[in-house]
């Protein structure tokens, strides 16, 4: 298969970080060392290894930091950006000359990027000129261009990683206050301390404290701003304070250097690979909570955080054969069992293992593909009508009896763009009776789907209730997802402002997943901003539900929320009653005429406001 269209399959695979280890008694036998056993250090991480970071391009940099770290025989890296008051303020802002300066003075020159801009609410096409801008900047200048980067405000956006790994970058460095474990931490998510006046102030051993975390196999990564700081005092330190830390380190004997140094003890390229992404946004088909996956060549690594009870790993919407699966760190490959069900997608079974000699999080099982994707279908959508039953090669659906059968359009999910359909997804057809769909893959084997539609009284339901499956590399595109494009939700943004998505309830800050049990859900934002689905109904009454929650740690007060029926507001739900926990609202029994009406979530303004699992019952009588 193409490298573009194994790409394309590992998309859809999805990943989702999950901090729980597994688990086992020793079965297999691995060769890597203990320590290391998926082999990503090139030399082991002594004590005392401590890396100095400098971020914004402050003028200190220049007139204090660097001097003093060279009078110390010390490494460091300056991470430049020209925001703020850059351009203007060169009281307070190195020079362009002051940064060639320090280049040449051997320290390292890292990427702040272009702007300084939120990163994680960034798309990815203005990630990447925020990257190569700055990157242009260093070459206009004659400095040396960065090859480790620098998350503004530590807002980690995992979408990036690639596009950073592509033009040659080793390290980017996060935030968290805990030492870096290259064993165990990507180092595209570098962990650093952070060290101000301000956080003296609420620790004066803040310092101390981080660096005697400096032990074997963990790296002390120090983050401070300006020395001092001009435009942003409260993160910036004081002089004498520094240079105190300075000695302190020099006299204790620690290993101080830039963050491109940690490429001598830390093959990045691998650990990048193998080590855990950030939940920010999980791509494709429902994520596998026990991990995440990525490829390189015909290799799919299954990155394994938490075992399922049953030791079953499976791979959603990946049809492509698995001729073999093996534990990375086992030299010798013993074969595990694969098994495939009648959709296509397969399952490793995990044996017993020693999480000493294969790791504890992650644990790493590399499968090997061979040929092309099977015929098969992962999903078949009615929009705006209920989920349909796979029933082996037959698909059921019920649905309203006002339903026109003679213009429905469904469409379908394959798993591979080399997996095609006739009729293609999409296609208008009459279903009064039953229709076939025949599914061929590359190989030219094929698999014929008999849809077979009833209408039925007091049938009603929503494309995509829970939010599942969409492509997250672009909030609302749905095209590598379950339901392409224009089959699930409208996404509506009257002024342009607030916020409105695809949030992973994995995430850092969000509740835990949904009652449901599915991990992605809307967030909104913004006066008017909210989400709407068109949708077929029988005459009668009846509810709409949802999971409502706020975004925890981040806003005081919720928003409210109004439920809509072709824009007639049909139900309130007042801010002071979305908490941080999920919790179930329905509205009131609703009189609706036969027929295709539009069902919105509108948000009121002010916090922000979670939606999960919408809902439409049959009030019956």
């Amino acid at each position: 298969m193409t490298p573009t269209a194994l790409r394309r399959l590992v998309m859809v695979v999805a990943f989702c970080c999950v901090a729980v280890g597994a688990s086992g008694s020793r079965v297999h036998a691995a060769e890597a060392a203990p320590s290391d056993p998926l082999g990503i250090l090139r030399k082991p991480i002594p004590e005392k290894l401590v890396v100095l970071t400098f971020d914004d391009s402050c003028a200190s940099h220049a007139t204090y930091v660097g001097p003093l770290l060279k009078k110390y025989g010390f490494g460091g890296t300056f991470y430049v950006s020209d925001a703020f008051a850059f351009r203007t303020r060169k009281d307070w802002y190195m020079t362009w000359e002051q940064i060639k300066r320090l280049d040449e003075m051997g320290f390292e020159i890292g990427n702040h990027t272009l702007g300084h801009g939120q990163l994680s609410a960034t798309g990815l096409d203005g990630c990447l000129r925020a990257v190569t801008g700055l990157e242009e900047q260093c070459t206009t200048h004659r400095v040396t261009r960065p090859t480790t980067f620098c998350w503004p405000f530590y807002s980690v956006n995992s979408r990036l990683y690639d596009g950073l790994i592509a033009r040659g970058y080793l390290f980017a460095r996060g935030g968290h206050n805990k030492p870096y474990k290259p064993t165990a931490d990507n180092p595209f998510d570098a962990p650093s301390f952070s060290i101000s006046d301000g956080d003296i102030k609420r620790d004066s051993e803040v310092f101390y404290k981080a660096v005697k975390q400096a032990t074997p196999g963990q790296v002390v990564v120090l983050t401070f701003h300006g020395v001092a700081d001009g435009e942003h005092p409260t993160v910036g330190l004081d002089p004498a304070v520094f240079e105190t830390y300075v000695r302190y380190l020099k006299d204790n004997q620690y290993t101080v250097i830039s963050m491109r140094d940690l490429a001598a003890y830390v093959e990045p390229s691998k650990a990048a690979q193998l080590l855990s992404r950030p939940p920010f946004v999980p791509w494709g088909e429902r994520s596998p909570a026990w991990g995440w996956v990525t490829a390189r060549d015909n290799l799919l690594y299954l990155c394994v955080d938490k075992l399922p009870a049953d030791r079953q790993l499976t791979l959603p919407a990946m049809t492509t054969r698995i001729s073999a699966a093996w534990f990375l760190a086992d030299t010798k490959k013993q074969p595990l069992v694969v098994t495939r069900k009648g959709s296509g997608i397969q399952t490793v079974t995990v044996p017993e293992f020693s999480t000493a000699a294969y790791g504890e999080k992650p644990t790493v099982i590399v499968a090997e593909l061979t040929g092309g994707p099977v015929a098969t279908l992962l999903d078949f959508v009615f929009p705006g009508l209920p989920e349909p039953e796979f029933a082996g090669d037959e698909i059921r659906v019920q649905v309203p009896l006002a339903t026109d059968l003679t213009k429905l359009a469904p469409v379908y999910n394959t798993g591979s763009p080399l997996v095609t359909g006739k009729p293609v997804s999409g296609t208008q057809g009459d279903f009064s009776g039953p229709q076939k769909y025949t599914i061929a893959a590359p190989d030219g084997s094929t698999r014929v789907y008999t849809v077979k539609v009833t209408p039925t009284a007091g049938v009603v339901g929503l494309s995509s209730p829970s939010f599942e499956r969409y492509d997250l590399d672009n909030d609302r595109n749905e095209t590598l997802g379950r339901n392409p494009t224009g089959t699930t939700w409208t996404f509506h943004k009257p002024a342009g402002g607030g916020e409105l998505g695809i949030k992973n309830l994995a995430e850092t800050g969000y509740p835990p997943p949904a009652p449901d049990g599915t991990l992605h859900c809307v967030f909104m934002r913004g006066e008017g901003n909210g989400v709407s689905q068109a949708v077929t109904f029988d005459k009668g009454s009846y509810t709409i539900g949802l999971d409502v929650a706020k975004r925890r740690g981040y806003e005081k007060t919720a928003a409210s929320l109004t439920l809509t029926l072709d824009g007639a507001t049909v139900f309130t739900i007042d801010a002071s009653n979305i908490v941080e926990a999920w919790k179930h609202f329905e509205s009131p029994a609703i009189p609706v005429p036969a027929g295709v009406h539009v069902v919105g979530i509108v948000v009121g303004g002010g916090g922000m406001d979670l939606i999960d699992n919408v809902v439409l019952k049959h009030a019956r009588q």
